[in-house]
């Protein structure tokens, strides 16, 4: 089978840095590949800014015409919209926080973009069964039933290096802005002698500024290599992800694979087993939040032994769950629904 993957026009494929979406369509990539199938990625990027989608997008049926596929997938709401306005199938994947929230008018434009993308794709696919539930909520009928798909993860290049762990470090990884929290994991962690690694891109300097001062031993490390994120979570201690919106970081599945117990709030839920990989911790107003956080870190700081039980369950939990093998199967068999009908 032939798999046309549209990028979204804003970042490169495979991204640079951090583009979760992007990292999403270049492993899958592989993974379709290394299974047997071709599959091609579709994207031009211009100035890296949001608004490039739109230029994109008008683009692309032309750029489509010059390629061969039996399935075209989509992962953005605006080249999804596209495509249905041209008349051609496809699969859609939503990556959007905007199913929960929406507080700018911007947010509330690409709800409605993902609303509609959903309605009219040919197989819609959720990344977590509490996402399926809200899109088929918020969408009613679509042409197939939405399907529930996780990320998969590189199980290779994601793992634990037991001897190298201290039950000195919590790990926080994503972009250091407002609506991750950063400030709600650094005041969790104050006085249990777990030292806060921050990794990720830190645009706002205010922002980080406020984070390093809510805690008491705080490092942001900024952007990094791909290899030394790798190592990052071989030697951490636990993964604190305190973000109120999230469908399924790739982050968490990144860390469960590196055999590290995640911390977090709804938003890890899904992923995390309570007790058994992390825990969800009730989230309702930041402090009690973040005392729930805080007294579920002091737990495993206090034993080595929880520590690696949880840790060796976590990566246990992960490849039962998302290795690649199992989901390319999975979209495989989404993929063939599409192309037979697009054929018949």
């Amino acid at each position: 089978m032939r798999i046309a993957l549209i990028g979204g026009g804003v970042e490169p494929i495979p991204p640079t840095g951090y583009g979760g979406t992007e990292r999403f369509i270049a492993d899958l990539q592989t993974a379709l590949r290394a299974a047997g199938h071709e599959a091609i990625v579709v994207n031009q990027v211009r100035h890296r800014r949001m608004r490039d989608e739109y230029p994109f997008a008008w683009q692309l049926p032309g750029l489509l015409r010059a390629e061969r596929f039996d399935v075209v997938h989509a992962n953005s709401p605006v080249v999804a919209n596209r495509l249905a306005w041209v008349g051609t199938p496809y699969v859609y994947t939503s990556h959007s926080r905007h199913w929960y929230y929406r507080e700018r008018w911007s947010h509330r434009w690409g709800y409605w973009l993902e609303r509609r993308a959903v309605r009219r794709a040919a197989a819609p696919v959720a990344l977590t069964e509490p996402l399926a539930r809200t899109m088929q909520g918020a969408v009613g009928t679509t042409r197939r039933p939405i399907s529930v798909i996780p990320f998969g993860t590189d199980f290779e290049r994601f793992r634990p290096e037991w001897g190298r762990r201290t039950g000195t470090v919590a790990l926080g990884v994503g972009v250091v802005a407002p609506f991750k929290r950063w400030e709600v994991a650094a005041a969790a962690l104050r006085g249990t002698g777990l030292r806060f690694v921050l990794v990720g891109p830190v645009p706002d300097a205010a922002y980080a500024d406020l984070v390093r001062t809510s805690g008491d031993s705080v490092e942001i490390v900024g952007e990094v290599s791909s290899e030394e994120l790798a190592r990052r979570y071989s030697e951490s201690d636990l993964l604190i992800h305190p973000s109120r919106v999230e469908l399924l970081s790739g982050v968490v599945v990144q860390a469960l694979a590196s055999g590290l117990p995640v911390l977090g709030g709804p938003a890890v839920d899904g992923a995390v087993e309570n007790g058994r990989n992390g825990w969800v911790v009730p989230d309702g107003t930041p402090g009690p939040f973040a005392e729930g956080l805080r007294q579920r870190a002091l737990s495993l700081v206090a034993s080595p032994e929880l520590r690696r039980r949880m840790g060796e369950d976590a990566r246990a939990s992960a490849e039962a769950r998302y290795a690649w093998p199992r989901i390319v199967e999975q979209y495989v068999a989404v993929y063939a629904a599409v192309a037979g009908a697009r054929t018949s």
